[in-house]
């Protein structure tokens, strides 16, 4: 079982090192992750170590991604003869956030070596803050997949529309699948939030989030990964109350790249 509360910074080395050796695979697995270190390698060789950031609420998706991302950064500062430097990554607050998700964000911050914003919503309002405090910062890592709403149409760089803040969202795990999500997790052995193992399979805030009735066997919840049937992987989320935050994934697209405008 993988350790929940490991505070220490990680060996970025090893860390790099296994991350490619499963890229090298010729799995299904190791294909989605070479596929996405490509992307990410990209996005770096564009924007450079230092106007780029992460998009990191706690949720499994930026947790996989984070991993990656440091993966993928740690080759490059290793090649260009750098020392591995702060990540900065944009936590856009709920109103009401579970205590264990601001837990293992806290841990992650030392884990993963990460310089954290934390930003009030609404998504809108928190990433002008951002631009206006790291106005430096071009390019944001984004752990969206097409099933998420609103994102069946993304591509791996995509650009903000032009009346929001003005980024390149990198979306390097377009193609997973919620299976792919823990397949990865578990096989590298990634720290998560607690809550998965708690019955919940999708996180939001405290008003709209509850636990996946998917989960409900023999009188007790069952973790996230041993979901069967991936479309149910929302269940425990309502639209009920109103979040403070919505996911990167949903600021707009261009009118070219999006039939709809979600804000």
């Amino acid at each position: 079982m993988v350790s929940r509360t490991r505070t220490a910074e990680l060996d970025f080395a090893s860390l790099s090192h296994a991350t490619y050796q499963l890229a090298d695979q010729s799995t299904p697995l190791g294909c989605k992750v070479s596929k996405a270190l490509q992307i990410i390698e990209e996005a770096i060789e564009r924007y450079g170590t230092k106007d780029i950031a992460l998009s990191f609420n706690g949720g499994k998706d930026c947790t996989a991604l984070m991993h990656l991302v440091r993966a993928a950064l740690f080759k490059y500062e290793h090649t260009h003869g750098a020392s591995s430097q702060p990540l900065v990554s944009l936590y856009v607050l709920y109103k009401r956030s579970f205590f264990e998700i601001d837990e293992f964000v806290r841990n992650s911050v030392t884990r993963y070596k990460l310089c954290l914003v934390k930003e009030q919503g609404p998504m809108k309002a928190g990433l002008q803050s951002f631009k206006e405090e790291y106005p430096h910062i071009q390019a944001i890592f984004v752990g969206t997949r097409k099933g998420d709403p609103y994102s069946s149409k993304l591509k791996a760089f995509a650009p903000t529309d032009s009346d929001w803040p003005q980024f390149m969202r990198v979306n390097p795990i377009l193609d997973w699948t919620f299976e792919d999500i823990w397949e990865y997790m578990r096989t590298d052995r990634i720290s998560y939030c607690c809550l998965y193992d708690q019955g919940y399979t999708s996180l939001g805030d405290v008003d709209t989030t509850t636990k996946n009735p998917a989960l409900f066997k023999d009188g007790k919840y069952q973790p996230a990964w041993s979901l069967t049937h991936s479309s149910l992987e929302r269940s425990g989320r309502s639209s009920a109350g109103s979040s403070n935050a919505s996911p990167v994934s949903m600021i707009p697209l261009p009118a070219t790249e999006s039939e709809t405008n979600h804000s």
